[in-house]
This record gives C-alpha cells, structure tokens and sequence, in this order.
C-alpha cells in the first residue's frame, strides 16, 4: 500500500468513516529509535508498541486524530490507536464525555454502536474515563464487528482521547499494546516544555553581551595605560 495505510479509527463524533492517511511528521515531535514520542504542542509523551507506526495526519477534517499509531499491516482490519486533542475551555470530564456520548447516540441511527461499559480510573496521574464500545463495520459489501476501548483524560486544560480499534476477533491480542502505551503516557505544560523561556535567555544573553562589552572596556584601558606608561 505504498506509505499510505487504510484504517478505521473512533474519532468520537465519526466512528465509522474509513479515512485514508499519508505520513506527515511536523517539526514539533520526535520519535527515537526506541520508539518514544514526544510532541510538546500537544503536551504528550509517550512509547509506541513495538513494530507500530506513528503518524501525524494532515488535519483534512476537524475530528481527524491528532496522532495516529498503527499496528503492522495484516489482511483485512488494521488495530490503530488514535489521539484526538482538545482544549477544555472550562468543561468538567464528566460534562465533556456525557456531550460526546450523545452526540454519537443521536447520530448512531442504524443502531449498529452499542456501549458495553464506562469506568472511572486515573492516567499518568490524571482522571480519566474509559469506555468500550463495538460497532457492526461495513465497508466494500463486506461487515465486521469492532471494537474500541476509549480513554478521555483531562490534562493540563486539555481533552486527550486515546482510542484502541480492532476486529473483535483480534481484539485481545492486540489489546496489551494499547494498555502498554497507556502506561507509558505523560501529559506536559507546552508552556514549560523547554528547559528555561525566553526571558532567561534573554537575561542571559544580556549578562554575555555586557561581560563582554566590559571585558572590552578593559583591554582599551589596558592598552592605553600601557601607551602612556612608553611615553
């Protein structure tokens, strides 16, 4: 499939729309060769499973992942887990996830989304609200079960949502990747992602200039006293 990769991800509002997406890293993230993520923009760090993909869609509709990561390409359904970011503006969790769910029931008119479970837990420290879904997935005259498990975190006046997809009959298999990535995830103030802002840099590079404009003055000094001193 050359650099493109068809996948099925949950976007809250849209969970099945096929959307095709190409790589397109930014310059605000890094990913090792250890497979550790980090993008400051986002305020999130975290460890991509072993042998899966990172991307970075293009944002070609508003509910389009913020950061998808896929599994290695196997005929049939691809597992993918997806982030979609935020700004809270205020909004509880509780208030956030209860417009969302109906949202996706109103929408839901064939009835093929059912909600198997909510839960309440806590993600890197912070509160967190998990759901499990399944949807009857039709594409290309062909049906499929599949299913999500959903984490809604609220973090640093941000939404994070972390979607596993999965056939249902590969479900489990893949299911202690997703729980892996979920351990390793930190949420961090972009506003202090870097080691000092821009006023110490710029009290430091003020102290440089004037060391050196004294540093300066010295020499002149010196030089002077030294011609006199010949005279």
């Amino acid at each position: 499939m050359n650099n493109k990769i068809m996948i099925s991800v949950s976007l809250l509002l849209v969970l099945s729309t096929s959307l095709q997406y190409s790589y397109a890293i930014s310059q605000n993230s890094t990913l090792d060769s250890q497979g550790n993520y980090a993008n400051p923009s986002l305020g999130i760090t975290f460890q991509a499973p072993a042998g899966w993909t990172v991307q970075e869609p293009k944002k070609s509709q508003p509910d389009a992942p913020d950061v998808a990561v896929i599994a290695p390409y196997s005929s049939g359904f691809t597992a993918s887990i997806s982030f979609n970011v935020e700004k809270s503006n205020g909004t509880s969790l509780d208030t956030y996830v209860e417009n969302k769910k109906s949202q996706l029931m109103t929408g839901n008119q064939s009835r093929n989304l059912i909600f198997l479970s909510e839960q309440e837990d806590t993600i890197a420290g912070y509160a967190a609200k998990i759901s499990l879904l399944e949807e009857n997935f039709t594409s290309q005259d062909s049906s499929s079960m599949i299913k999500f498990k959903q984490a809604v975190v609220l973090a640093n006046d941000k939404f994070y949502t972390i979607t596993y997809a999965n056939d249902e009959k590969n479900y489990d298999a893949d299911l202690s990747s997703y729980n892996q990535l979920l351990s390793s995830i930190k949420f961090v103030n972009g506003d202090t992602s870097l080691p000092f802002d821009y006023t110490w840099i710029a009290i430091i590079g003020a102290a440089l200039i004037g060391g050196a404009v004294i540093t300066t003055k010295k020499k002149r000094h010196l030089q002077k006293s030294r011609s006199t001193n010949h005279k």
